[in-house]
């Protein structure tokens, strides 16, 4: 049996990574490894691209007082494996040098595990010592891993293609509808078009297009109700409740959801939006989970986001900070709506189950490994 540890951030708060972390533990669990974990979320609340790359003395001291336990609860264990899923900053990636030091200095085997689309460009634009710096460790690990065959590009120039491996996401097994359930769905009646944002409420992950966009689905006199959940950001709490106001009788805003709330969300949602433009987007596990509830889906065509969506297949692409545009995706999508939901589906429950994700790092992780 190996005994493995998983560094990087678990809910709370709750976003792409930390939630994929958290499958993967609970299933690697259930697979019979032996796991530990260090949390490096440090701070509760969903920040904007902005403050994440802000040095504040709040996350400073957090992360100094967490770390020396953690260094030696990483010394006095014999873990076959560390698998780290790092920060995209240089900052946020060199957060995790101890760790990797101390795996160096112990000769423990350790996979880096991207769950972004920055870090090529964060490598990219570094100076040379600190680019020296992150190659020293990208180089050093077992191997890099990525979202999609779009981001492989981000170890390229340091790993050698056999050390590169592409993991696309899963979702949560509390978050998928039953086979009848979803036949269900996709035989009722078309009535008022049922729409969904279900990600954390950011300005580049397209909130505020998405609610400036209403007014030209109102003038194209579609029937629509528009649910809203996730944690809103912090400093874009007046402008979104002052847009959820002017639409207070099509709009819900329902706060964070999760498990079987979520799950009925998605159940009764028909199209599924993220209009985003966040730079560091890798592969958005809410998009998977929509298509799991057979949602057509609208987004664009950001970061590994073309790793799962194909324009006209899975839905109508929209263009990034266009709100016109968005409700220009609605109206077309809403035409071949069942068409979309039936292959994303299809697709989702073939592909992209939990247990799929946890397959494919089993496999990623037992090749290189002994």
């Amino acid at each position: 049996m190996k005994k493995i540890l998983m560094i990087g951030p678990f809910p709370e708060p709750v976003h792409g990574m930390s939630m994929a972390n958290d499958i993967l533990f609970r299933g690697l669990c259930e697979k019979g490894y032996e796991m530990d974990h260090i949390n490096t979320a440090l701070l509760s609340k969903i920040q904007s691209t902005k403050d994440q790359k802000k040095i504040s003395f709040e996350k400073f001291f957090i992360a100094i007082k967490h770390m020396a336990g953690e260094l030696i609860k990483l010394f006095r264990n014999k873990y076959n494996l560390v698998y780290i899923t790092p920060g995209h900053s240089f900052v946020g990636f060199m957060r995790y040098s101890p760790y990797m030091l101390s795996c160096i200095i112990k000769k423990t085997p350790y996979f880096l595990h991207s769950h972004g689309g920055q870090l090529g460009y964060t490598y990219n634009d570094v100076g040379p010592l600190k680019k020296k710096s992150m190659k020293f460790f990208i180089k050093k690990s077992k191997g890099g891993i990525v979202l999609g065959e779009s981001l492989k590009w981000m170890f390229q120039e340091i790993l050698p293609p056999e050390k590169i491996f592409i993991c696309h996401n899963g979702v949560p097994n509390d978050v998928q509808s039953s086979k009848e359930e979803i036949e269900k769905k996709l035989n009722r009646d078309k009535g008022k078009l049922k729409l969904l944002y279900l990600s954390n409420l950011m300005e580049e992950k397209g909130i505020l297009d998405l609610l400036n966009s209403l007014r030209y689905l109102e003038e194209k006199k579609i029937d629509f109700d528009l649910d809203l959940a996730g944690n809103i950001e912090k400093n874009l709490e007046k402008d979104v409740f002052e847009l959820i106001e002017k639409h207070k009788d099509r709009v819900n805003y329902l706060g964070v959801v999760a498990g079987e709330e979520k799950r009925k969300l998605l159940l009764k949602s028909d199209i599924f939006l993220l209009p985003t433009y966040y730079p560091i987007e890798g592969q958005p596990i809410s998009i998977l989970e929509a298509m799991t509830n057979a949602c057509a889906i609208i987004t664009t065509n950001q970061g590994g986001i073309g790793d799962i969506f194909e324009k006209d297949i899975n839905g109508i692409e929209c263009i990034k900070k266009k709100p016109s545009s968005i409700s220009t995706a609605i109206y077309n999508t809403e035409k071949k709506l069942r068409i979309f939901q039936k292959y994303n589906y299809e697709k989702a429950v073939n592909n992209y189950k939990a247990e799929d994700f946890v397959n494919r790092v089993d496999r990623i992780i037992t090749s290189s490994v002994k």
